[in-house]
Formats: structure tokens, C-alpha cells, sequence
């Protein structure tokens, strides 16, 4: 199968409900490796959020399409080399 169609696979699942690197592994079928690295795909195209679990497992889930378009105007913010705020709640999901 190809990468395109295994990315859009990972975000199916992922929309379905947000899933560990190995629950989704486990879904796809796929080794943890080839996971992580469609993973690490989609989080720097954006399309994906993780979040810690109170084990210490990160979570991912899609972005919203507020969260993209939030994203969008913050690059385009600092190309302009202008001031760039952030909201404080959102600055705590990340951690």
C-alpha cells in the first residue's frame, strides 16, 4: 500500500477515535516503525495534535479545522516578522 493511502488511512482511524502509536499500529496492522514515521508525517504537515495521557503515552488525534487555520495565521505572522500571541489554554494542551 502506498504512503498516501496509509496516511489517509492513519487519519480515518484517527478521527474515529484518537489512538497510541501501538493501538494504532495494532489497527493498521502495521509495524510500530512504519506507524511512527506516517506519523511524524502528518504532525509536521499539521494535520495531526499529540497530547500526553496520565501515563505519560502520547495520543494523537486530527487537528480541528480551527487549530489549522490558527496554525496558518501564526506562520504567516512570523514570516512577516510580526508579534505573534498566544492564547495561554492552548499553550497548556501542549505540554
Amino acid at each position: 500500500m502506498s504512503t498516501a493511502k496509509l496516511k489517509k488511512d492513519a487519519l480515518k482511524q484517527l478521527q474515529v477515535k484518537p489512538h497510541s502509536l501501538t493501538e494504532l499500529a495494532a489497527a493498521m496492522e502495521l509495524k510500530e516503525k512504519r506507524v511512527f514515521r506516517l506519523l511524524r508525517s502528518l504532525f509536521e504537515a499539521g494535520e495531526i495534535t499529540a497530547k500526553r495521557n496520565a501515563e505519560g503515552v502520547r495520543i494523537y488525534r486530527p487537528k480541528t479545522d480551527e487549530e489549522k487555520a490558527a496554525a496558518k495565521a501564526t506562520a504567516k505572522a512570523a514570516e512577516a516578522g510580526e508579534e505573534v500571541e498566544v492564547d495561554e489554554d492552548e499553550e497548556d494542551e501542549e505540554e
